[in-house]
C-alpha cells in the first residue's frame, strides 16, 4: 500500500510542460519553439519598431515616467498560454517555470542597491484569485537571479476594470490614482525595478511609477515578462 501511494504521488507531481501539460521538464520542445523574442523595439517603452534604438513617436511626444521598459518576449504562442494558466487556472507553480525566462533582464536592471517592486493586484481581486501572480513571478525571478526578495512597496487603492477590456485611449484614465506608495524608507533614494507580467501600452507601469517617484525613488525601470499589443498592460 505504501509503494502504491508513493507511485500515485510521483504520478500526481510528475514534471509537466507549463504550457500544454504533457510530460516534460518545465517546457516541451514544441512549446519552447513557439516563444518569440521581442526583437527590435523602442528603447524607452519596448514598443516593437522593427529598428534597433529608434525611439517611437509616442515616447518622443509624451514619454512615460519611467527611464525605460524592457521585455524579453512577445506575448503569444504557448508563452501566452502558460501566463494565462498561471493567472486564471490556479497553476501557481508555473511562476517558477517562467522565472528563468526573464530573471536575466531583472538582474541587469537591478543595479547595486536597487529594489524590485511588483505591480500589485487590488486586494479584492487577489482575494478572489487566491494569490497575486505578479508577486509570485517576481519572487521566483529574484530567486533565480540571486537578488533580494521583492518589496511590497505599492498598494492598489481602487479596483478598476481590467485593462484588457478597454481600448488603448482609455487605459491611462482607468488607472489614474490607482496606486499608492508604501514603505517609503525602502525606496527613497534608490532605483526601483518595477515588474509586471505583461505590458502593452505601458499605462499600468506608468501609473505605478508615479507614486514611487513621488516617494523618493531616483528612477524607475519597468521590466515585463512579455510585450503585447492586445493583452493587459
Amino acid at each position: 500500500a505504501k509503494a502504491a501511494a508513493m507511485l500515485f504521488v510521483d504520478w500526481l507531481f510528475r514534471p509537466q510542460c507549463a504550457a500544454c501539460g504533457i510530460l516534460a521538464a518545465s517546457w516541451c520542445t514544441a512549446c519552447a519553439d513557439s516563444f518569440l523574442e521581442l526583437g527590435a523595439a523602442c528603447p524607452r517603452c519596448a514598443e516593437p519598431t522593427g529598428e534597433h534604438d529608434v525611439i517611437c513617436r509616442r515616447c518622443l511626444v509624451a514619454p512615460l515616467p519611467l527611464e525605460r521598459i524592457v521585455a524579453p518576449w512577445r506575448f503569444g504562442g504557448q508563452l501566452a498560454t502558460a501566463i494565462r494558466r498561471l493567472k486564471f487556472a490556479g497553476r501557481t507553480h508555473i511562476a517558477r517555470d517562467l522565472a528563468p525566462l526573464w530573471a536575466p533582464l531583472i538582474a541587469a536592471a537591478a543595479e547595486p542597491d536597487a529594489v524590485v517592486v511588483p505591480v500589485p493586484l487590488h486586494w479584492r481581486r487577489r482575494l478572489v484569485r487566491g494569490y497575486d501572480q505578479t508577486w509570485l513571478l517576481a519572487r521566483h525571478a529574484c530567486e533565480a537571479a540571486g537578488l533580494a526578495p521583492p518589496v511590497p512597496a505599492l498598494r492598489r487603492t481602487r479596483s478598476a476594470p481590467p485593462q484588457s477590456t478597454l481600448p488603448a485611449a482609455e487605459r491611462r484614465d482607468n488607472l489614474r490614482g490607482a496606486f499608492d506608495a508604501r514603505l517609503p524608507e525602502a525606496i527613497a533614494g534608490r532605483t526601483v525595478v518595477l515588474v509586471d507580467d505583461v505590458v502593452t501600452t505601458g499605462s499600468t507601469l506608468a501609473a505605478a511609477a508615479r507614486p514611487l517617484l513621488d516617494a523618493g525613488a531616483t528612477r524607475v525601470i519597468g521590466v515585463a515578462l512579455a510585450r503585447s499589443t492586445s493583452a493587459p498592460g
